[in-house]
């Protein structure tokens, strides 16, 4: 409702041919494309005027229905993956492209509530290639971040496997090379081989260190600067799902906690300038990925390792979600831990 003070909603409204929704609180503005796989593509800190999301070289392109591939109309922003995670994968006869289903199709919504002390819409979509169903409520309190209730169903009465994350990637100018990560995570899993323009070592360690190429150790909790490299990694060993990102130059954090029952990794996405196909050079940017399955290789490769979830038949999986950025003090003499709200 325009005009009232706290919580608002604005519909009806179109971006480059996509259903779009903003919604809004005291603190944050966030816009919603149902009509794009329910795509977040921004999170916006008021008070501050800072979007917290990243967006690629081209941006939101006109819309082009369902034909053109998941990197090119990929515009940043945040989306929902499911039921296939990263490269084409075939299942059960289906061929599943990158990132396919859910973030290549429409969903259908509505409001649920508008009022100044809540906002909230419920979004739903049918799968075409697979038997899901994904249905989620976000909503906005007043002091609130960004609350996502979903479950996914099991339309048919066999078993079936999925992968499942939200692909949330972050930039400039929120995003720098003094940015820092803290996460409940305890082990980190690298899985393709140091091959240019990547340069961590396969295998499993302790977070935050791994080994590059040279030999020598990374500290995952710093985003490196950029470099010409591009890696992903993938984070579990979870006490709770959650992590933070926080700049002591930008004095803002990032926060996302969700069930690591439910989405038992996390992926690192770091794309740093690197050459070639597909941002030649032109991107600064990383991913933090709450997934149940890895690697990103497909739904076959996460099958095969026993990472990709197993729902029964007509079964139902929920999951919670919580978003926010705050303000907020790093003491950089005692180190990363110290972050002291000041909301």
């Amino acid at each position: 409702m325009l005009g009232q003070r706290g919580c608002r909603l604005l519909t009806g409204v179109v971006l480059h041919g996509y259903d779009a929704v903003l919604m809004e609180n005291r603190r944050l503005a966030i816009w919603v494309l149902p009509g794009k796989g329910s795509d977040i593509v921004q999170f916006l800190y008021k008070p501050r005027d800072v979007d917290v999301t990243w967006s690629t070289v081209w941006g939101l392109r006109q819309n082009a229905g369902v034909s053109r591939d998941f990197v090119g109309q990929y515009e940043g922003g945040w989306q929902e993956i499911f039921p296939n995670g990263g490269m084409p994968s075939d299942y059960q006869g289906a061929r599943l492209g990158q990132h396919d289903e859910v973030a290549r199709l429409p969903w259908q919504w509505r409001v649920v509530e508008d009022t100044a002390s809540r906002v909230s819409i419920r979004l739903t979509v049918e799968l075409v290639k697979t038997p899901f169903r994904l249905e989620k409520l976000l909503t906005l309190e007043s002091e609130s971040g960004l609350l996502i209730s979903e479950t996914v169903t099991n339309l048919s009465s066999t078993v079936q496997s999925a992968m499942w994350g939200h692909h949330l990637a972050f930039g400039p100018p929120f995003l720098s090379s003094n940015t820092q990560i803290e996460t409940t995570a305890r082990t980190v899993i690298v899985t393709d081989e140091p091959i240019a323009p990547r340069r961590y070592r396969a295998g499993s360690y302790s977070w935050p260190w791994v080994l590059g190429v040279e030999g020598s150790r990374h500290d995952l909790s710093r985003v490196p600067k950029r470099d010409g490299t591009r890696d992903i990694v993938y984070l579990t060993d979870f006490d709770t799902g959650g992590y933070r990102l926080f700049d002591p130059d930008c004095g803002l954090a990032f926060s996302a906690s969700w069930d690591a029952h439910v989405l038992p990794y996390c992926w690192y996405w770091q794309e740093l300038g690197a050459s070639g196909y597909p941002w030649y050079g032109r991107h600064y940017n990383i991913g933090l990925e709450p997934f149940g399955g890895y690697p990103t290789h497909g739904l076959g490769e996460a099958m095969g390792n026993g990472s990709a979830l197993q729902l029964r038949g007509e079964e139902v999986r929920c999951l919670d979600m919580v978003l926010d950025v705050r303000e907020c003090h790093v003491d950089s003499s005692l180190g990363a831990r110290d972050i002291r709200s000041k909301d």
